[in-house]
């Protein structure tokens, strides 16, 4: 089968860069020709107009269409597999792809089908108003991205793609959780067309599952430094357990520099996938303290198939994945007198700490497999 992966890659590899690639790595193992059509935001640096170029690219891209034009006619797809597309790529792809009989799979990997920036969270609360009255324009009104002029740019980006109705167009939405299938489908998305094709790991590397405790030191969090993300109290936590060491895998932004850091809390910058590894190996355990509706969160697969525990927020797809007392600890959010005393719990005894180190993985194996994520793509196909 021939496999077409369209991907907007974000001005920082996150993500949805690596489900992309474990797509091509798992899609092409199952002996599928597989092309993927990728193009970067970063692009819009050497443009003339710079980012104001990119308004216009988001609604339609002419290279874009010639480009995706020229695949279909030399490759012939079967399944187009749509990731992100904005800026530059532009949904307007879609029903190019439609007019050439190919099916359309949109992995739906946050909440920018409803909601301008994707994320449901402004000025440091959840908002989920871009969903009625004035939809997408609440985006201006509101100055989600704190730039009158992006957020302008998003409120008239989402208004005319919805408009336009490209994505009326896909055969298929593949939510990576039922949390985020059930928000599409309460705003009025047909059922029949949303299914879950949760997030997999691959295990690319091979890796064992020799548990080395002694080797688990640290507290850790890997991911972007936002508030929505739980930056803030983390590093609270780190201030309030200076007995304990702390360390953060991403990339410093001014946030951080504008804050006073504990010493026993360490920033180790962006990490390449071995430095990651080598992270999670020696982490006791991680925190991910999400503030917004987190749709699924690869660093949790990731730490989780690394034996590593994961303490969760009550929010989103997270508690779906992590099970009290099981893999980690649920948490309801703002009690950080109880994450501190999880934390504590998972440094006393290291017999039951190991029995959570093995459920980890197990929990990956059973659930999350490359294996099985193939074998419900296909269901989808056939069906």
């Amino acid at each position: 089968m021939n496999i077409l992966i369209i991907h907007n890659i974000y001005s920082k590899i996150g993500g949805e860069e690596k489900v992309v690639e474990f797509q091509k790595q798992l899609l092409e193992s199952k002996g599928h020709n597989v092309i993927v059509y990728y193009r970067n935001y970063n692009e819009m640096n050497s443009w003339l107009f710079g980012k104001i170029g990119g308004l216009f690219t988001s609604i339609f891209n002419s290279r874009s269409i010639k480009d995706v034009k020229k695949i279909i006619k030399d490759f012939n797809p079967h399944i187009s597999i749509l990731h992100n597309l904005f800026p530059i790529i532009s949904p307007a792809i879609i029903n190019l792809l439609k007019s050439k009989r190919v099916i359309i799979y949109q992995i739906v990997h946050n909440y920018r089908l409803l909601c301008p920036t994707g994320i449901f969270f402004s000025k440091g609360n959840i908002c989920e108003k871009c969903t009625k009255g004035l939809r997408e324009w609440n985006c201006l009104i509101n100055n989600c991205t704190q730039n009158y002029f992006a957020s302008f740019s998003f409120s008239l980006r989402g208004f005319l793609v919805r408009k336009l109705k490209y994505y009326n167009s896909v055969d298929l939405f593949l939510t990576i959780s039922d949390f985020l299938r059930n928000i599409l489908i309460n705003n009025g998305f047909s059922e029949e067309k949303v299914i879950t094709l949760s997030n997999a790991y691959i295990d690319s590397k091979g890796k064992d599952n020799e548990i080395e405790i002694k080797n688990k030191k640290f507290i850790g969090f890997v991911g972007r430094l936002t508030i929505e993300k739980g930056i803030l109290d983390f590093i609270q936590i780190a201030r309030n357990m200076p007995e304990f060491e702390f360390r953060v895998a991403g990339q410093v932004n001014c946030l951080i520099e504008s804050i006073e850091i504990p010493k026993n809390l360490e920033f180790v910058g962006f990490l390449d996938d071995n430095s990651l590894d080598k992270f999670y190996n020696s982490c006791r355990v991680l925190l991910v303290l999400s503030k917004w509706y987190e749709p699924f969160g690869m660093v949790i697969l990731e730490s989780l198939f690394s034996n590593t525990p994961v303490i969760v927020n009550d929010i989103g797809a997270m508690s779906q994945i992590i099970e009290d007392g099981k893999e980690g600890f649920v948490v309801e959010i703002g009690d950080l007198d109880l994450v501190e005393k999880r934390i504590g719990e998972l440094f006393v005894s290291d017999e039951k700490y190991s029995q959570i180190c093995y459920n980890c993985r197990k929990k990956v194996e059973d659930n999350y497999s490359s294996d099985l994520y193939y074998i419900r793509l296909m269901q989808e196909y056939k069906r």
